[in-house]
């Protein structure tokens, strides 16, 4: 292991390296559980004052972090050599699929112990087997060795990230804590996606001819204006050009959808009619930096004609059959909006209504009949505000959050779509943005992997409010296909608060119960769960809908 040996060149030391940058990007705190080959690089980012979150798992500091990186830019999972590290696999994964830049920094054996390839533990094949998971998962891989490099691979991994909008790798060997490193002057360079000035014009040009001919345009918004930190600039072109908002299920927040031009979120046939007609209906659809993925789009049920799109993702443009080469959102927003100000471009538009959505049964006040899901998110939905941001499980609890304007953000593994996300992402959320409380809505069999992920939250400081959909097992697999496979364990969640001795939750049945449950937890500042009996075969209006246009292929 090679050290500086010039007297004259500046150095730090790998944490205080990566202390530095991590503050840089804005990211204060880590998730992680410990190990002994992590023990060294733990104990000096807590003495540098980077504080690591114990969790009750490694996958859930993953789910975590995740969920601080959507909301702060950037997320730190740390964990131990080979028996960590490869448990939170699945959360890069998540990470990689839906744009998320968390990086996996792994503590691992001394480069001197690993001499003559002893069967040390926590190894598999040989020292790079973790190495080699992660090369699959992530953009940019670095495995720590020499005094002379380390700060420079730190920065080369953090900045690929960065670039990508992707998950990273970074391994720290034990006996490479606190020795002298050189250390690298000046800030972390970032490269977005590169821009043609003139096919920036050229495509901007386009845009504008099409606008002036279209009498109702719909803005589809997605996850990368999220990630590039575009929201005001989306703002300023839709109420420049007076344009409604549609969003899309990884982007929830980016637009306030109780606004005027809010219309909520567009997910082809899984949302409501009045909203799809807004945006499939619409003269000019411009979509936003939307990942089109099959989840994104409803498992492929938008119905939008190429001619009346305008597809902007991360790197190009298309209009109609027209594709303009580097011309990335990160420059084509912000431009757009300008000149649909210039040019004075403004449509008519009639705000959505909720009644639109929910119909006048969904709009009535709570009685004493069994709770629905449609019924227990109306319900949620008329008690949430600005102090609340929204977790979201993949099945119903996603599924059912299509008919929902949400007040702030609504965060969930909306793409990947892995079970157990929301309820340690509570975490992470809550710590990332301290002025929102965490609402999770959680199905009762992702709730058996994870839930136990609460007693870190509220170990934190965190004290979220857990909705838990009991429908009995997997009920957005049983419409698929059923079975005993579909059968789990029932569990009293209600009791969970006596286990860990704080926190208090509810057992309801029907509306009135819910409704008066959910205001006593939102009164609260304790943990508060919610356990909500469903009949096994009800689901959500979004999975119905969705269910209808898939029969209508067959």
């Amino acid at each position: 292991m090679d050290t500086p040996q010039s007297p004259n060149l500046p150095t730090t030391t790998v944490v205080d390296h990566l202390v530095r940058r991590f503050r840089e990007v804005g990211c204060e705190e880590a998730f992680g559980i410990v190990g002994d080959f992590a023990l060294r690089m733990f104990d000096g980012l807590t003495k540098a004052g980077f504080p690591i979150r114990v969790t009750m798992d490694e996958q859930g500091a993953g789910f975590a972090a995740d969920a601080y990186a959507r909301l702060r830019g950037f997320g730190v999972v740390a964990v131990t050599y080979g028996a960590g590290g490869l448990k939170v696999a699945n959360a890069a994964a998540n990470a990689w699929a839906e744009q998320v830049p968390l990086l996996v920094l792994s503590g691992a054996p001394g480069v001197a112990e690993r001499a003559g390839d002893p069967m040390l533990h926590h190894k598999v094949k040989d020292f790079q087997t973790q190495l080699r998971v992660f090369e699959d998962l992530t953009c940019a891989q670095a495995v720590l060795t020499s005094g002379h490099t380390a700060a420079n691979e730190i920065d080369r991994v953090l900045s690929s990230m960065l670039s990508q909008q992707r998950p990273g790798y970074l391994e720290v060997p034990r006996d490479l804590i606190g020795v002298p490193i050189e250390a690298p002057t000046g800030h972390l360079e970032i490269d977005l996606p590169p821009v043609d000035d003139v096919a920036l014009t050229e495509a901007v040009a386009d845009i504008l001819q099409h606008l002036a001919q279209a009498r109702t345009t719909t803005i589809h918004a997605g996850v990368m204006v999220l990630r590039r930190r575009l929201q005001s600039a989306l703002r300023d072109l839709a109420i420049s050009g007076n344009f409604p908002v549609a969003s899309s299920s990884l982007a929830r927040g980016v637009f306030p959808e109780r606004a005027d031009l809010g219309l909520g979120l567009y997910m082809g046939a899984v949302s409501p009619e009045a909203i799809v007609r807004r945006v499939e209906d619409a003269d000019l659809v411009l979509s936003m930096g939307v990942l089109q993925t099959d989840l994104t789009l409803g498992v492929f049920t938008t119905q939008l004609e190429h001619e009346r799109l305008i597809l902007c993702d991360d790197s190009e443009v298309t209009v109609g059959y027209r594709t303009y080469k580097q011309v990335p959102l990160w420059a084509l927003l912000p431009s757009l909006a300008r000149a649909v100000a210039e040019q004075n471009i403004t449509l008519a538009h009639t705000p959505l209504g909720p009644e639109e959505i929910h119909g006048s049964a969904g709009m009535a006040a709570a009685t004493d009949e069994p709770l629905t899901v449609q019924r227990t998110v109306t319900l949620l939905e008329r008690q949430l505000d600005e102090r609340h941001g929204l977790l979201l499980d993949p099945g119903e609890a996603l599924f059912s959050a299509v008919d929902m304007r949400v007040p702030s953000w609504a965060h969930g593994s909306a793409y990947y779509a892995t079970m157990g996300y929301a309820v340690p992402a509570a975490l992470g959320a809550g710590r990332a943005d301290p002025q929102r409380r965490p609402i999770v809505v959680v199905g009762d069999g992702a709730f058996a992997m994870t839930g136990m992920e609460i007693a870190g939250c509220a170990f934190h400081g965190v004290h979220p409010v857990v909705i838990v959909l009991d429908n009995a097992g997997y009920g957005t697999q049983r419409p698929i296909m059923d079975g005993p496979f579909n059968d789990i364990p029932a569990l009293q969640s209600e009791h969970l608060p006596a286990v860990l001795g704080l926190g208090q939750a509810w057992r309801v049945r029907t509306e009135r119960e819910f409704e008066e449950a959910l205001r006593a937890a939102l009164a609260s500042e304790e943990l508060s769960i919610i356990h909500v009996c469903l009949a096994a075969g009800d689901c959500s209006p979004g999975l119905a809908r969705l269910g209808a246009a898939l029969a209508r292929r067959v």
